[in-house]
């Protein structure tokens, strides 16, 4: 069983790279293993049954054998936002970086916010493989576009079959994705449900919603405000003393603003409470950018609120039927 919060007593940094982790405990001794499981479950054996937190840094990949490992320890993680660290360190005023520095940095950032640091968790298999297939999908978008763009370079003739035979090519794989997407969607009960949810909402279609269930899992589960804010929808203030600047929306999970960007052009071309409302914040002299901003936050807080009626009303009829 793992500890609870106020439970943890200790801290553990590790420093992953993609060969070797290096570990820290709170003190200025460190260690380097191999990235391997083997490994790792000798060096992490002994914090067995203790009250320590583990906490490394999200690595794109190559931190996964070691959650894995501490899952099967049965010790607490935390995967940190690299940039959240970076700043922590930054505000110190530190520059010095190598991996045992690094490590003892990640046991203090531990030490310092313990007590608020969200546990780390294993992804649902399903989830895991829509978020890589839709990740992979965006990846190959972009190209396609940078493909586009080349054919269209006034030195381009020479080569413009075989960037035209690239383009097919990524316009093949990316169909064979949208059909593994759908799949992959059909097959689960859970993202099937949420999936007919987005779906009917003014704008969200077939591209949105997958990306959606993908890039926001936590759909469903957030109040208004979070959601926007995930979204990078949300209008923070920016203010000091006497000066009221505009406020902007920054921020948020960088996928999702442009999907919602196009979606509320299509919402507001339609026939639908959203093109009534785009209509009614230019008719008061709104900027047209402010008021397709403010479509795009509509559509995902009706999003939010679809899925989470849905899934409790599902979850009701589950009790029921038990």
């Amino acid at each position: 069983m793992m500890a609870e919060p106020a439970e943890i007593q200790s801290i553990l940094g590790l420093d992953v790279s993609r060969d070797t982790v290096t570990l820290c405990d709170g003190r200025r001794h460190t260690v380097t293993v191999a990235n391997e499981a083997d490994a790792l479950r000798a060096a992490l054996q002994p914090y067995q049954g203790t009250t320590t937190l583990a906490v490394c840094e999200a690595t794109g990949g190559y931190e996964d054998i070691l959650l894995g490992v501490l899952l099967e320890l049965a010790i607490p993680a935390h995967r940190a936002d690299p940039a959240k660290v970076k700043a922590y360190i930054a505000s110190f005023g530190k520059r010095a970086k190598n991996d045992p520095i690094d490590a003892r940095w990640l046991s203090r950032y531990g030490c310092d916010r313990a007590t608020t640091l969200p546990r780390w968790q294993p992804a649902d298999p399903t989830q895991q493989k829509l978020e890589l297939l839709v990740a992979r999908r965006l990846d190959l978008v972009a190209m396609r576009v940078q493909e586009q763009n080349r054919l269209k370079a006034p030195r381009s003739r020479l080569i413009a079959d075989n960037i035209r035979d690239h383009f097919a090519e990524l316009e093949r794989h990316i169909e064979a994705l949208n059909a593994e997407i759908d799949t992959l969607i059909g097959e689960s009960r859970d993202l099937a449900l949420r999936a007919q949810q987005l779906r009917s909402v003014p704008g969200v279609g077939p591209v949105l919603a997958p990306l959606l269930l993908a890039v926001i899992p936590e759909l469903g589960t957030l109040n208004q405000r979070q959601v926007a804010s995930l979204a990078g929808v949300a209008p923070h203030p920016k203010d000091s003393g006497k000066a009221n600047w505009h406020r902007s929306t920054t921020g948020g999970r960088r996928q999702i603003r442009p999907a919602l960007f196009i979606a509320a052009l299509a919402a507001c071309r339609g026939d639908n409470p959203l093109a009534v409302a785009y209509k009614a914040l230019l008719k008061a002299a709104k900027p047209k950018r402010v008021a397709l901003t403010a479509i795009m936050r509509k559509i995902i807080t009706i999003a939010n609120a679809r899925v989470r009626d849905a899934v409790r009303h599902q979850n009701e009829i589950g009790k029921i039927n038990a």
